[in-house]
C-alpha cells in the first residue's frame, strides 16, 4: 500500500490536495505540509515523520528542489528504500500518482514523465494544430 505527501512553501500543498480532491473525487492517503518559513527545519522534519505510516510506501512530492521542504525530506529519507522523494509539484504528476496508489506494480518514473508531457507553449501548440489542417 502506497501513501502521497505534498511538502511545499507556503500553501501550495493544501491548495493541491483541494484541487486533487475537486478533480479525483477524494483524497485518501494523500496528506499536505506547508512550510510557512516561521518554524525551523526540525520542527518541519518532525510534521513530515508523522505524516508518514511507517508500514506503507511513501511518495513524498515537493515543490522545489533544493529548497526547504526538498532538503529536509531527502536529510530524512535518502536511504529509506519505501520512500520516494520526487520534486517540481504539478497536478498531472500529482494525479497519476493518486491515481495508481494501489497499483503496486506502478512506477514513479511514469508520474514525472506525465509531469514533464503536460509543460506545453499551449498558444503554439494550438497555432501548429491549425496550420497542419489548413
Amino acid at each position: 500500500m502506497r501513501d502521497l505527501l505534498l511538502v511545499s512553501h507556503g500553501p501550495l500543498a493544501e491548495s493541491y490536495l483541494a484541487s486533487l480532491d475537486m478533480i479525483a473525487g477524494g483524497h485518501t492517503r494523500v496528506k499536505a505540509i506547508n512550510f510557512d518559513g516561521e518554524i525551523s527545519k526540525e520542527v518541519l522534519g518532525k510534521q513530515i515523520e508523522a505524516a508518514i505510516d511507517s508500514n506503507h510506501q511513501t511518495i513524498i512530492v515537493v515543490d522545489l528542489p533544493g529548497g526547504t521542504p526538498c532538503n529536509v525530506c531527502l536529510e530524512k529519507y535518502m536511504n529509506n528504500s519505501n520512500v520516494e522523494v520526487l520534486s517540481s509539484l504539478n497536478l498531472p504528476m500529482l494525479l497519476e500518482i493518486y491515481l495508481n496508489l494501489d497499483n503496486s506494480n506502478y512506477e514513479v518514473t511514469t508520474a514525472l514523465q506525465e509531469g514533464c508531457r503536460n509543460c506545453r507553449d499551449l498558444k503554439q501548440l494550438v497555432e501548429s494544430n491549425t496550420t497542419d489542417n489548413e
